[in-house]
Parts: structure tokens; sequence; C-alpha cells
């Protein structure tokens, strides 16, 4: 079985050379009915930016609108979003929960109460274990 290739004609006047799509002449990239970016060279002109290093929780959350707002845009591709985002997620497990903690969202009430099915569950494992078992 042979596989066509993209008709794409560069302006160097080589042919691309992916696969085209089943039943098609052009590959995804270069379909007619794909969707272009709206403005590459803008898209281009906005590559470089500084998100500020995530030290606390505040610069975390000015990073992360950062992204979601360039993400809406389209001036990122999919790849570097979800390294960035990524690098977000952990950065922010990494923090120490000392620097502006988060308050919290309800108070702890009281501990919850074993009810009977708990209670002969325990009974059970801890007779068990005391045979020698496993629990």
């Amino acid at each position: 079985m042979s596989v066509k290739n993209c008709t794409h004609l560069f302006d160097d006047g080589h042919r691309c050379g992916s696969p085209a799509l089943r039943g098609e002449r052009h590959c995804y990239y270069h379909h007619p009915r794909r969707m272009p970016v709206a403005d590459p060279y803008a898209r281009r002109a906005c590559r470089g930016f500084r998100l500020p290093a995530p030290r606390d929780r505040s610069e975390m959350n000015a990073a992360l609108g950062q992204l979601i707002e360039r993400i809406a845009a389209n001036q990122l591709d999919v790849h570097r979003a979800g390294l960035l985002l990524y690098s977000l997620q952990l950065a922010g497990q990494n923090l120490p929960w000392g620097l502006n903690p988060l308050p919290p969202t309800h108070s702890p009430g009281p501990a919850p109460q074993p009810g009977p099915q708990t209670r002969r569950r325990n009974r059970r494992a801890s007779a068990s274990t005391a045979r020698g078992g496993t629990t």
C-alpha cells in the first residue's frame, strides 16, 4: 500500500514530504480548510515575554494570569503552554506554606465518630493482628 504525499509547493519549488490526509491531496498542516493563525507576524513579535519568578503565591497567580491571556490570544503554542503550566504547578508544590498562605475555605469541625460497622471492622483487624495474621 502506498502513502500519498502532500502536493503543497513551497516558494523555492520543492514539495512538502509529509503524508497526505486520507482521501485528500494535502497534509494536515497545508490543508486548505485548516484555520490559519490570525496574524503570524504579531504572534512572532510577542514570542519573548517574561514571567515573574514564582517566589510566592501572588507571583504565581500573576504568572498564571499571563499564561492564560497568551493561550487565549493564541500567542503560545500548545506544547510550550503545557510545559509552562506544568512548571508553574511544580513551583507551586515546592513553595513553602508560610508565604502568603491561602485562607481556609471552611473551619474543620469535630472529627466524625466511627459507626458500628467501622468498630466491628477495627475489632476484627486488631484480633487478627493479635493472632499473628495480617490486616
